[in-house]
């Protein structure tokens, strides 16, 4: 009489296990995008230069206040496996024919504003105006129009960071080790 025979399916040990290796890659994919986005962050940091004296058109623009344009952020996105990196929206609002426009905005693409004013009563001097305050009594305002020469800073960091091959595809270094 023969002996019984038995027979498992058990093929699944004998490969490796798909969510450790996904995970693996995914947080090698994070730190290889988050990397490229810290190399564009420290580059427009360094083109940004703290000085008196208005920038020349079409080279990055002077910072005169803290923390001003330097405060660039950069962050990852895990649900689009994707990145950001940019300047700080500033508190100042200039509006345009289309809307607000953010400072940052108006010194990487140029463009034209309306910037409120307001006379002080005591000298007769033109200030920006605090929208958050209600005018005094007597205070004079006006709109002014002023057109913005471009005074790019994101788009050459992350050119110069590509030609020096900061940039890494996401893929790049992702498995091995």
């Amino acid at each position: 009489m023969a002996g019984t025979f038995r027979l498992t399916f058990e093929m699944k040990k004998y490969f490796y296990d798909r969510q450790v290796v996904q995970n693996a890659i995914d947080k090698q994919q994070r730190r290889s995008i988050s990397r490229s986005l810290a190399f564009v962050r420290r580059r427009a940091r360094s083109l940004l230069r703290r000085r008196k004296r208005i920038s020349a058109a079409g080279s990055p623009p002077s910072v005169h206040k803290d923390p001003g344009l330097k405060t660039i952020l950069f962050a990852y996105d895990m649900r689009t496996k994707g990145g950001i990196v940019g300047p700080v929206k500033l508190n100042q609002v200039n509006m345009t024919a289309t809307g607000s426009v953010p400072v940052p905005g108006i010194m990487e693409l140029g463009g034209t504003v309306r910037i409120q004013e307001t006379q002080s009563i005591t000298n007769g001097e033109w200030y920006r105006r605090n929208l958050k305050r209600q005018n005094k009594p007597g205070q004079k305002r006006r709109v002014r129009t002023v057109k913005y020469e471009k005074r790019p800073f994101m788009a050459p960091a992350l050119e110069m960071e590509a030609e020096a091959g900061n940039i890494l595809s996401p893929w790049a270094n992702v498995v091995g080790r």
